[in-house]
């Protein structure tokens, strides 16, 4: 799920970030993941970055940034 921010994510608070990233996980995404396993890809600044922060929504509601 692309999710394109006008402003820096930085300049949100956390739980701003983690709503928006566990809204989009929980939207009808194809393949019928579950929420916990849809990357999230965040393009900050109205640009769409070639390296975009990728998060997660875990169990808890929480953002969680995708490693590796």
């Amino acid at each position: 799920v692309v999710v394109p921010l006008r402003v820096s994510a930085g300049d949100l608070d956390v739980t701003a970030v983690s709503q928006l990233v566990c809204t989009a996980a929980h939207a009808d995404v194809p393949g019928g993941r579950p929420a916990e396993r849809v990357d999230v890809r965040i393009h900050e600044s109205g640009t769409r970055a070639a390296t975009p922060w990728t998060l997660r929504c875990g169990a808890g509601g929480t953002a969680t940034p995708v490693t590796g």
